[in-house]
């Protein structure tokens, strides 16, 4: 359960979330996260309690079991469409930090092609492996992750005096904006809609379980938010598209093998956005099979429902790619960020409505 919503959280931090952050620096940034780290932590608890009245059951499993087809389809529906924007948001995110920062010259399609083929065969994992693979990956790469995060913020380039003056913005009411896009990397823990299948026995939230989601929350904020700043100021990061990236690149290696630190750093983000990739369309190609099964789509007597949506997936995302650019990405990334309260309202109505189903 930890590492689904530590990867998200994690991988958050290179995506469209700073920038929002950074760009809603004079308008209450740091009330809305403070506002954002409760809520965030609130709703984990709840999706939690709520799961563990159904411990081994998937979300489809107990929709269908509890409630009719005009209730639950057209909600796995709305989940399985949300979770795809969600991971094709990471996508193309990083489609165009790889094509900006590493190959320039590589063409969109082609990078996007290679992306999708790898992620493909992770989505046809068994669930299990899925879970599995999270775990060594993130458990491989999480030293990594921090010895690079010890090493940015003990840069002497670091301004602290930048940071402190962006603290002084707590006395200025919070806007929504900002508070949507850092309540949205506490959103790993939905994935438990399929993977609750593999969970037995009841999970634990008590003291110490939130103890450590809000630390790690808490500090997830404020390294997105903050350490950009000490590096760049306020006049400039409003202008970078990656702040993360270019606060990366203001750090060396005097001693390493390899001197600019931007290079691991895109390496090692990038290992992370293939996990959280991985896990948002794998629940929802899971999803969507949970209520669409083509009876037809067979080639020797196997059924291939599951390639048809990982085509679907990989097509969708190559002609979004080809559509839109950095700023639209922003923009519509923005958007999703803001009708995300829907997702929760909708997540805990039909939870709520299959309890009182059941009588659990």
């Amino acid at each position: 359960m930890y590492y689904l919503i530590f990867v998200t959280m994690v991988a958050n931090i290179i995506a469209t979330v700073p920038r929002i952050l950074v760009i809603e620096s004079k308008n209450g940034v740091l009330f809305s996260m403070i506002a954002a780290l409760f809520v965030g932590v609130l709703f984990t608890y709840f999706v939690t309690l709520f799961f563990n009245k159904f411990s081994g059951q998937s979300f489809p499993e107990i929709l269908k079991k509890h409630t009719s087809k005009w209730f639950y389809i057209p909600v796995i529906v709305y989940f399985g469409i949300s979770w795809f924007l969600a991971g094709a948001i990471t996508l193309i995110t990083y489609v165009f930090l790889f094509t900006t920062f590493v190959s320039l010259e590589t063409p969109l399609i082609t990078t996007t092609l290679a992306f999708v083929i790898i992620v493909s065969f992770g989505m046809l994992m068994k669930s299990e492996s899925v879970l599995f693979t999270l775990e060594i990956v993130f458990v491989l790469l999480l030293p990594i992750l921090i010895f690079l995060f010890v090493k940015i913020i003990t840069d002497n380039n670091l301004e602290w005096n930048f940071v402190q003056v962006a603290m002084m913005n707590i006395n200025i009411s919070p806007s929504y904006r900002s508070f949507s896009a850092a309540s949205y990397i506490f959103i790993g823990v939905v994935n438990i809609v399929i993977f609750n299948s593999f969970f037995k026995e009841k999970l634990k939230f008590g003291f110490k379980q939130i103890s450590i989601i809000s630390t790690v929350g808490a500090v997830v904020l404020f390294i997105t938010y903050f350490i950009p700043i000490g590096f760049n100021g306020f006049e400039q990061i409003e202008h970078m598209n990656f702040p993360w990236v270019s606060t990366s690149d203001s750090v060396r290696m005097k001693y390493g093998v390899i001197e600019r630190l931007v290079f691991i750093f895109i390496i090692i983000f990038l290992g992370i956005s293939f996990l959280s990739l991985l896990v948002h369309w794998h629940v929802s190609l899971k999803l969507f099979e949970s209520i669409f099964h083509f009876n037809k789509l067979k080639w020797k007597n196997k059924n291939l429902t599951s390639y048809f949506f990982v085509v679907l997936f990989g097509a969708i995302s190559i002609y979004l790619v080809t559509k839109i650019d950095e700023f639209e990405l922003f923009k519509y990334s923005s958007y999703f960020y803001n009708i995300f309260p829907l997702f929760y309202f909708i997540l805990f109505l039909s939870l709520f409505v299959a309890k009182r189903r059941a009588k659990v």
